[in-house]
């Protein structure tokens, strides 16, 4: 008996890995025989264990990680998101920490019912980030980006519990949006909804990963092949409700467009669309905002003004209109510069306030959530 279970496990090694390497080779725009000449095997070699003739061997699995950078744990094990055997993002279990145990503790000591409150598909909303700072000037209906974000369980063949994510990223189309978590929805498994969107083309918008969770807190870490890393941190609420609907965190990642640059920001996840106008997610996105004063600045104004133009005896009247104008308009450009500057936002940060606004927002604005009847 003990010989048949190892047969079945040694065999169902050999399926993933075999559909693993083709994924791989695929992604990397490869032949078998081209990556045959990269890990300095013989090509009937790699052929064989595409077709899942044989076990790869340990070598051959050494060269993989040595050169792709793969976690060979998840190569031979994970069936549900082959394509997240190449992110860094992934195997940083072996290369962050050098071998460290601390690390993969991260994963192994959490408390699964705890992530399983995430489990479902989310709307996510965030601001547009193209544009250089300080030159952004997009209404609320330009600047929102909207994605859809899933968190799903995923089982190895050794038994580990484990929380992977898909993420579908940088959409302006708030109804396509709608439209496509119903897709998300209806595809169950990760290999479906991957075959799905790479099908509709819409590689460039993917993102993959997993979640963890600490004491307080929720972390979704993702990437988006070799091009960018993004890592969304939550509050993790204190309530025993069995089903977590969404929060509002800091996401730290690389702006799209030209430049490409490193960003912090606001990123609110729901479970349910938000019955709410462009520009009404747009402000509950400014977290930031500075609880302003001006009265000193106020101060400096009026007497500009009475030295323009209500003092006779002021040199006030030497100047023409036009020049007045221009005084006034420097010195308005002048305090609001320094009024900004000394209320800039020079960090991102989510009180549990701020959480909580948001989970109000979404309890009392989304639209499946009222449709369902839920309370």
């Amino acid at each position: 008996m003990e010989n048949q279970v190892n047969r079945a496990d040694q065999e169902k090694i050999i399926e993933i890995a075999s559909a693993n390497l083709r994924n791989l080779i695929a992604r990397l725009g490869l032949t078998p025989e081209k990556l045959a000449e990269r890990v300095h095997v013989d090509s009937s070699e790699v052929i064989d264990y595409c077709e899942g003739k044989t076990m790869p061997s340990a070598s051959f699995l050494l060269a993989l990680k040595d050169k792709f950078e793969i976690s060979i744990d998840d190569f031979i094990s994970r069936t549900d998101t082959p394509e997240e055997i190449y992110l860094e993002i992934l195997k940083s279990h072996d290369s962050i920490t050098a071998g460290s145990e601390n690390y993969r503790a991260l994963y192994e000591s959490e408390d699964p019912e705890e992530i399983r409150r995430l489990c479902g598909t989310y709307y996510v909303y965030y601001l547009d980030t193209e544009n250089y700072k300080g030159k952004d000037i997009n209404p609320a209906d330009v600047a929102l980006n909207y994605g859809i974000l899933t968190i799903r369980e995923a089982v190895t063949v050794t038994g580990k519990l484990d929380f992977d994510c898909i993420a579908f990223l940088g959409r302006k189309d708030r109804k396509m949006v709608r439209e496509l978590k119903e897709k998300f929805d209806s595809k169950p498994y990760a290999r479906d909804l991957i075959a799905y969107l790479m099908e509709e083309d819409y590689g460039k918008y993917i993102y993959y990963g997993r979640v963890s969770a600490s004491k307080d807190h929720y972390y979704i870490s993702m990437a988006h092949e070799r091009e960018d890393r993004l890592s969304i941190i939550l509050h993790r609420p204190n309530t025993r409700k069995p089903e977590y609907i969404g929060g509002i965190g800091t996401v730290n990642s690389v702006s799209r467009g030209r430049q490409h640059m490193p960003t912090v920001q606001f990123m609110g996840l729901s479970r349910y669309s938000l019955n709410l106008s462009e520009e009404d997610i747009h402000h509950a996105m400014l977290l930031n905002y500075p609880n302003y004063h001006a009265g000193p600045e106020a101060d400096e104004m009026i007497r500009t003004f009475k030295n323009l133009y209500m003092n006779d005896e002021n040199t006030g009247f030497m100047f023409t209109d036009t020049q007045r104008e221009l005084l006034i308009q420097s010195n308005l450009e002048r305090i609001i510069k320094e009024s900004l500057t000394r209320n800039l936002m020079r960090y991102a940060k989510v009180s549990e306030v701020d959480d909580d606004d948001w989970y109000h927002i979404i309890k009392y604005y989304g639209i499946e959530k009222h449709s369902k009847g839920k309370k």
